[in-house]
């Protein structure tokens, strides 16, 4: 099968289809005529939540560290999407098992691809991975690697890593995305990501703080995926990062016009502690997150949606669903 032909009937599969990008990658295939199979670690939760409703898609039980399992699901498919990982930012409880889950449950899956010679693996990697920082004149690009401390940023810095390890040892044909916060509809519940919008619009944080971030719509990541296995061309990593906000708080408050803005506002030690007291990482606390998505939009004809869109959608979807 050639690369960047009509892939109509084609069989994927989409580890972690139960997660926010998963999901949305899942119905994206299912629309475009993919044979999509899916898998989770629960899916009776996944039927009972009807996040599938209207698509057919084959959803099969598996944890990306169970090789049996992964090996099952990866048999007979054309392409695989590695999407699953745990996200997660309260090591207290997985105390550095989200490290060893990322990094060894991605090296199942590859194992198996190469196994059954999957034509093109897409791999979900993170801005993580590239780093913190950036500026407008020398923004991060894929020739950058992180250095995190953050027991999730460094699982996908050594996830992503190991991956292209074994693709150039075992002559596997491999892309990796770099998506930057996704936000956007089709979550049935939170990520560290959408929760914190929803305290926002809310109104359960009573101080403000800087918050600068990158954020790309769900959607639009999910179609960098497809692209980036149907275009021959596509090689290497690609940043898939949206667009960049200064201050999300404010901008959330032009969106959402019934969003109550704190009084107070924190200094950067302050939101540093409350970073820490919450759990988040410290480390991200003040970047500026300045990324170059030039390369995707160059080969991949990668176009994000404009923010206001996603942020609307996203304050919807956490409204309608009472999340």
């Amino acid at each position: 099968m050639q690369l960047g032909e009509q892939m109509s009937g084609t069989r994927v599969l989409v580890t972690g289809g139960n997660g926010h990008l998963g999901n949305t990658l899942a119905k994206l295939l299912c629309e475009r005529g993919y044979e999509v199979r899916v898998t989770v670690r629960n899916p009776q939760e996944v039927i009972e939540s009807q996040i599938f409703a209207g698509y057919d898609v084959d959803i099969m039980k598996a944890d990306i560290r169970d090789q049996l399992a992964i090996d099952l699901a990866v048999e007979g498919t054309e392409a695989v999407f590695q999407v699953a990982a745990l996200y997660n930012f309260d090591e207290q409880s997985l105390d550095q098992g989200i490290i060893a889950n990322n990094t060894e449950g991605s090296q199942t899956v590859l194992q198996a691809a190469k196994k059954h010679g999957t034509a093109r693996v897409v791999f979900t990697s993170s801005i993580a991975a590239v780093g913190f920082g950036g500026s407008a004149d020398s923004p991060l690009t894929e020739q950058d690697w992180g250095s995190p401390e953050d027991p999730y940023c460094r699982s996908k810095l050594e996830s992503e890593k190991a991956a292209w390890q074994f693709a150039k040892d075992y002559g596997l044909d491999m892309v990796s995305l770099c998506p930057s916060i996704i936000l956007g509809p089709n979550f049935y519940k939170h990520t560290p990501s959408t929760v914190n919008i929803s305290a926002f619009i809310n109104n359960q944080i009573p101080f403000r703080f800087s918050y600068q971030c990158s954020i790309a719509d769900v959607r639009d990541v999910a179609e960098a995926h497809i692209i980036a296995f149907e275009n021959r061309a596509a090689s290497g990593r690609y940043i898939v990062s949206g667009t960049h906000v200064s201050d999300l708080i404010a901008t959330l408050k032009d969106v959402d016009p019934e969003m109550v803005l704190p009084e107070r506002t924190l200094d950067l030690e302050e939101t540093k502690a409350f970073a820490e007291k919450a759990g988040s990482p410290v480390e991200m606390v003040g970047q500026p997150f300045i990324y170059s998505d030039a390369k995707a939009k160059r080969d991949l004809e990668w176009k994000p949606r404009v923010l206001a869109e996603t942020l609307n959608d996203t304050i919807k979807w956490i409204k309608c669903h009472d999340l």
